[in-house]
């Protein structure tokens, strides 16, 4: 069953963002609460260390989570491939939809009511118009009783893993492995976060009153240099690096201009990448049955921890 209306208006007010228990950084900047219930912009700021907490209203510093209703929306870096339980829902075996994503974490923590349509491969297309395969547009699964969406989306639009496989399998020596298009993939990055946009938009014209999270990709390269088990040429890793700034600025820019919350999982997982002692993503050749350069257990953890704390 959705929240109740009060619920639905304390989730609103509440803009206190905190530290979560990995002290990892969430959303930077301050928040209030506008006329339509939406959020008012963020100032975020790409390169920020620490979280500004502030509240909306006299003496609103936290939110009741429990029951409410909770959809999850994204590509693979929110399903969770290879991460094992797959979960039981509608279309997961097809999706790669583990029950230990960071939104099957985040549900079970707070108790609320999960409906996660996550889909591996997804695009912001198959958010809001593309069916994938029998799954039809996740959008579909945000109604007026909608109180919470987390979003992980555009890394697809603009071949952000799907290169740094292709260069990963032509280093290794691979056969058909493609290739990459760089001219098309600047050009897609200047259009994904108008793409991000376009989702929260049709998210808040479905449910007005929920709030939204976007949660950015994890970071996949260290910040120089590279490592064995990541095959890229200095050259090829100057350009990834740059995909993931681009992007990650993508949703900065999404999140100002709509009012939603913005999850740093690029910022947090600095230092965790799949090079690092402590990775939060897999190599090109991770071990059998995992999928490469994706988030691993600790990855989803460390993510459903920051949307744990930008909800209290």
């Amino acid at each position: 069953m959705a929240a109740n209306a009060p619920r639905r208006n304390a989730l609103m007010a509440c803009a206190a963002l905190v530290v979560g228990a990995l002290a990892l950084t969430a959303c930077g900047g301050s928040t209030t609460g506008d006329a339509s219930g939406r959020q008012s912009k963020a100032q975020l700021d790409l390169t920020a260390d620490s979280v500004t907490t502030k509240t909306a209203g006299a003496g609103s510093t936290s939110i009741t989570a429990a029951g409410l209703d909770y959809v999850a929306m994204g590509s693979s870096f929110a399903a969770g491939p290879s991460i094992p339980p797959v979960q039981s829902s509608s279309g997961a075996a097809a999706c790669s939809r583990s029950s230990n994503n960071y939104a099957s974490i985040v549900a079970r923590g707070i108790g609320a009511k999960l409906t996660d349509v996550t889909c591996s491969g997804a695009t912001t297309a198959n958010i809001l118009t593309t069916k994938q395969g029998s799954q039809p547009p996740q959008i579909n699964a945000v109604n007026s009783g909608t109180d919470l969406v987390t979003l992980t989306i555009g890394g697809n639009d603009v071949n952000y893993l799907g290169s740094m496989v292709t260069y990963s399998c032509q280093n290794s020596g691979g056969t058909n492995c493609g290739t990459v298009n760089r001219a098309a993939i600047n050009t897609a990055l200047g259009t994904v976060g108008r793409r991000i946009e376009s989702v929260v938009n049709a998210v808040h014209a479905r449910a007005p009153h929920a709030r939204v999270l976007l949660v950015s990709y994890s970071t996949l390269l260290p910040d120089t240099g590279g490592c064995t088990g990541v095959p890229l040429t200095a050259d090829q890793r100057v350009f990834e690096r740059t995909v993931a700034t681009r992007l990650a600025q993508a949703y900065i820019t999404a999140a100002n201009d709509t009012g939603a919350t913005l999850v740093r999982f690029a910022t947090a997982s600095h230092g965790h990448d799949a090079c690092a002692a402590a990775p939060w993503v897999e190599k090109y050749k991770p071990a059998s049955g995992r999928t490469s350069y994706h988030p691993n257990e600790a990855g989803m953890k460390a993510a459903a921890s920051l949307v744990k704390s930008a909800l209290r």
